[in-house]
Parts: structure tokens; sequence; C-alpha cells
């Protein structure tokens, strides 16, 4: 009797100190969402629910009150909850912005009805509504943000295919707001970055939107589009980006060298072929040049970079289909450079995950050059030199994969040169203005009067050079870097490679304009197995010739079989002697075996990744149920036989 008292006294104190512990964890949460609201713990790899180091920077030098109004259509999470979840989400972040402001952010929050005044004012605001379902209501997702001299930056719909990129979306929003006065960006280009129109095979002229990298730089940045043949720089242009320009002439190559020995900076893009444009572009009366240089400049300072060579790379090289129902092959000439690839100190490319480039040239110092290099993207170690004339027109992958010969060290397709101390590559002054063809010799007033516009000509640099070279312009064009979906008659561009933070880095690097640089990088939507890869790597190349050999017996043995079967005349099947029957099953039955054989070969390439993957689903789903089973089953044996031995103790 006295052991079942002391059995039910327990209980009851078990059952006492439950309810206590519920009703102070209760109590914790409660004070912590009223006390604790600007504390969190976010145990994410990548911190994706706290603010990163560059927006706290960017918070920190907020000088004059933003207001942020985040429209949100409660109908719209309660027909599509996917909806629903990411409004949480943009919810919290928006409400982390507002607690680490100390007041210099403010957040709004408002449910548009239809045929309310509110609807009206979402509308006013520059944000898209979107019909639920047809002939159904309106709804709203998105956020406009204004400071105190009026100024508005909106995004108009919040896409969920960008989550990764909200930190960074509404960053860039109130960076817009905090600096109304925006630094100047000169382009001087032969690619249709801003659209153009371009002729169709029917000879109809169709609308070929901007480039998206253009929408994303002049949303930071004003642009400026200048002339390639300038004669010199505007004085408010601050960084001049050269996307591949053709090869400038010395008129315009002697405007570059002022500015930057002005103090200037510059982002440039030069490209042994232009993968976009070159060669086939035919877009409204011109055309974009294959290749492009700064002789001039690039001598001066002691830069080797050849026009007619692409750097060619086995081991980042991305995979292609080279016609319709062939398999993909790697195509040594278009690459996607990840990890040691790309150089993770340097501030541009420290939360770069990939870049994709095409037909890429390369770069180096010359003996006794002018300038410092820092490499940021590079090629693997054994890449190779192709000809320009290997990639173009009508290209065979196959043909650069087999005849790959692996070099001895890599190449450099990317980097920072700077200097000191630099002169001017035009020691004898302003270039004499030349004539176009079959035109007459410019005049003595002409060349006096550009000459004019130069009262002092700058011999040597005014402040350190500056400059970043990048010897690809396909990193710009959308087709190599970002999937671009149509929502409702907006363009969304969904990143797929790190092309436009690389380019968006450099330009904030070289502006000064440090503020979002270290946010990029959270966006990227490429998450490559990288482990993967290499295995599927490893067994194609092993496959691959073994079912090369198989495919062309195949066919062999297919053709002889044809050729023998039509070599019959037909009702002759009574008169086939029987060592030509035979040789007909022969045939038949070495074509089984050799697709058999063949079959094999093709599922042997997959045979380590599936094993891979079945491991990761069993580690990742499966395994860590499977303990916190046994753990639990553990614990109740010994619960069991603690509370058996309590019972004998107490018998006793």
């Amino acid at each position: 009797m006295r052991a079942l008292h002391t059995l039910f006294s327990q209980s009851r104190i078990a059952v006492t100190a439950l309810a206590l512990l519920l009703i102070l964890f209760l109590a914790l949460n409660i004070l912590s969402a009223n006390l604790l609201t600007s504390t969190r713990l976010d145990l994410t790899e990548e911190g994706l629910y706290s603010l990163s180091d560059a927006t706290e920077t960017l918070i920190e030098n907020i000088e004059e009150p933003v207001t942020l109004k985040f429209y949100y259509s409660q109908s719209l999470g309660r027909n599509v909850p996917f909806y629903g979840i990411y409004a949480g989400r943009v919810r919290d972040l928006l409400g982390e912005y507002e607690a680490r402001s100390g007041g210099k952010i403010r957040v709004e929050i408002y449910d548009p009805q239809p045929f309310t005044e509110l609807e009206d004012r979402a509308v006013a605001d520059g944000l898209q509504q979107i019909p639920l379902q047809e002939g159904g209501e309106n709804v709203f997702f998105g956020i406009a943000g204004t400071n105190l001299t009026d100024d508005q930056e909106v995004i108009p719909f919040l896409q969920p295919e960008r989550e990764t990129f909200l930190e960074y979306d509404i960053s860039r929003l109130i960076h817009a707001l905090a600096t109304p006065k925006r630094t100047v960006v000169g382009i001087v280009t032969s690619l249709p970055m801003d659209g153009t129109v371009r002729m169709n095979a029917m000879g109809q002229q169709t609308p070929v939107p901007p480039y998206v990298i253009a929408d994303q730089i002049g949303a930071t940045y004003e642009t400026r589009y200048l002339d390639a043949d300038l004669e010199k720089v505007p004085e408010d242009v601050t960084v001049l980006m050269l996307a591949h320009p053709g090869e400038l002439g010395e008129k315009a190559q002697f405007a570059i060298d002022q500015f930057l020995l002005g103090g200037g900076k510059a982002l440039i893009f030069v490209d042994p072929y232009s993968e976009s444009e070159g060669g086939q572009a035919q877009f409204f009366g011109r055309s974009a040049p294959d290749s492009s240089d700064l002789p001039i400049l690039f001598e001066h300072w002691g830069v080797d970079y050849d026009p007619t060579k692409v750097a060619a790379d086995r081991l980042t090289a991305r995979k292609v289909q080279p016609g319709q129902g062939r398999r993909l092959v790697d195509y040594v000439a278009w690459l996607e450079l990840r990890g040691g690839n790309i150089d993770k100190s340097s501030p541009i490319t420290t939360n770069v995950d990939t870049i994709a480039v095409a037909s890429a040239g390369h770069i180096a110092l010359a003996e006794n050059a002018r300038v410092r290099m820092t490499p940021l993207v590079s090629t693997s170690l054994g890449s190779m030199e192709l000809d320009a004339e290997q990639v173009k027109g009508m290209r065979t992958p196959e043909t650069l994969l087999k005849n790959y010969q692996p070099g001895a060290s890599s190449f450099v397709v990317a980097a920072r040169l700077t200097a000191d101390a630099l002169t001017t590559a035009f020691p004898d002054g302003p270039p004499t203005p030349k004539s176009a063809e079959g035109e007459e010799a410019p005049s003595e007033e002409t060349g006096a009067a550009y000459k004019a516009q130069f009262p002092t000509v700058l011999s040597e640099a005014a402040v350190p050079l500056d400059v970043i070279v990048v010897a690809d312009s396909d990193v710009l064009a959308d087709r190599f870097w970002v999937q671009v979906q149509q929502f409702f008659g907006r363009r969304v561009p969904v990143p797929v490679s790190g092309n436009g933070d690389f380019v968006l880095n450099a330009l904030d690097a070289l502006s000064g304009s440090s503020s979002l640089l270290g946010l990029r990088g959270r966006g990227s939507t490429a998450r490559p197995f990288e482990v993967l890869d290499r295995i599927e790597r490893e067994a194609e190349k092993e496959y691959a010739a073994q079912e090369e050999r198989l495919q062309k017996t195949l066919a062999e043995t297919e053709q002889r079989f044809e050729q023998l079967r039509r070599g019959m005349p037909e009702g002759a099947a009574a008169i086939v002697s029987d060592s030509e029957r035979a040789e007909i099953e022969r045939y038949r039955q070495e074509i089984l075996r050799i697709r058999s054989e063949l079959r094999a070969v093709q599922r042997s390439v997959r045979e380590d990744v599936d094993r891979l993957e079945s491991e990761l689903w069993f580690y990742n789903i499966a395994l860590v149920p499977l303990l916190v089973t046994v753990l639990a089953l553990l614990l109740a044996l010994w619960r069991t036989m603690r509370r058996r031995r309590r019972l004998h103790a107490a018998a006793g």
C-alpha cells in the first residue's frame, strides 16, 4: 500500500511539473515576443532570416527616414497558400529592417480590398494588380517606398521565384531612396544592351527588350550611352563601362586615357568572339563586331590579350545538346566557373558562386608591365587555347572535346588592374583626326577644334589607376545567366548564375558604392551538387569512348542487315537458303546484343550518381527519424527498467 501511495504521489508531482513547465514556456514566449523584438537566433547556414552586414551598414548610413508600404491582399494567401507563406517571410524581414533602423525605416502594412480607396492608392503607387481568376478580384503583393522628398521606388509584385534575392531587392530600394543623387555610368557598346529592333526570318522588325543587366544597372545608377567614336568622356561620368565596343579608334582611346588619368574608373569587357551578337546579329542597319580590343591602351599598360584566342576548359565546360535527340556533351568553349575559379578574397567576387562565360578570351601581364593584376576569375589548371575561328559558325562540341589537349596552366578571364603612377599612352598629345574611308582629309580648322577640347592634356595620373577587365562580353547576355519569365506582361528575371552579381559588384567597387556589395551573392538560385557533378563527369568520360564504339558498330551492323534484307526479292522467303537465313539471324542477334550492351554502358554512367543520390536521400530523410526512434525506444526501455527497480526497492 505504501508503494502504491508513493507511486501516486510521484505521478502527481510529475503532472504538476509538466503543467508548470508549460506555463513557463508560454510565459517566456509572451515575454520574448514583447521584449526581445530585435533579438533573433538564426540557425540557417546562409543567415536567411537575419540581415546581412551590408544591410546593417546601409541602415546605419541612412540620413532621412524612409517609409516602406507593404501591400498584401489576404485573399491571395487564402486562395494560394504558398503566397501566404511567402508573405509571412516578407513581413518578418520588413520587421527586421524596422527593428534595426532605430526609427529610420517605418513599415506600413495594407490589405487593399476591391473597390476601395486603398486599392486606388496601391495602383497609384505603381503596384501590379493580378486577378486571382478570370473575371475575379484583383490582388496585390508588392512594396512601395518613399522618402521625405517624395521620391518613390517600387517592387511591383514580389515573385516567390526571387525569394533568395528578397533582401537585395528591399535594400536596393532603400539605397535608391536614401541616395537620390545617383552615380553616372557611361556605357560604350556595340551590343543592344538598351533594347533594339531586329529583323526576323520573314523580314519583319521584331523588338528586342533590353538586357536584364542593363535594367539592373539602371535601377542603381544613372546610365548614359555614349558613341563609340567619342572624343571626350563627359565630366559627370564616374565609371566608364566598355561592353564589347569593337576596336575603338585613336580618338576614343585617347578620350579613355585622359578620363582614367583624371581619376575616372573603367569596367572593360572585351571578347575574341561575341556569341550573342558577333558574326550573326543583324539588327536595324548594323551588326556587332566579332571581336573587340583596346590595342593602344593594353599595350601601354602591359596587358597581353589576343583577340583571336579563346580559353577552353574541360573541367568547367557547360553541357550542351549538339542536336535534337543527341545526348548532352561538354562544350569546352562555354564555361561555368565556380569554386576555386573565383577569387573569394575579393569583395567583388566573395559572394558570387558561379559565373558563366562563352568563348571567352584571357589576359596576362607582359614583362615590365606598368600595372599590377589581381585575378578575379580564372579557368582551371589544364586549360588550353582555341582559335576563335573554331567556335564560329557551325560548332562541333564533340570534336573539340575529342581533340582537347590539357595545357600546363590556367587562364585569367577577369582581373582588376591597378597602378600607383601611370603615364599617358599618348605622349605626343591628342591624335590627329583621321578621315573616314572615301572622305577628304580633315581640315586644319577641324583638327584645331578637336585639340581645343583638351586645353590641358594629362601626362600622368592624378590618382592611382583602378580598372577591371573581363575578357568576355557574353557574361552580359541574358541567355547565359538568367531565365526571363513573363508574368502578366511583366518580365521577371530569375538568375541561374552570378553574372549579374559580379557586374554590379564591380560597378559598386569602382564607384565607391559598397553598400550593396555583400548582398547579391546571397541570391544565386543555382545550387549545384559539386560531388555529383564531378562523379557524373568522370563516369561520362570513362564510358564515352566505349559508347562511341558501340554506336558506330551498331550503325554498321544495321546498315549491313538492311542491305541484305533489301537485296532479297519480295516473296523470296521460301527460297532463302539456310546459310542466308542463318546470316540474317546472326545480324539480328548481333543488333540485339549491341543494343543491350549499349544500354548497359549508358546505365553505368548513372550508377555512381544514383547510388550517391540514394545515400543522400537516406541521410537527409530516413536517418534522422530512425535515430530519433531508436533513441525514444532506448529511453522508454531505460525508464521502464528504472521504474521496475523502484517498485522492487519499495516492495522490499
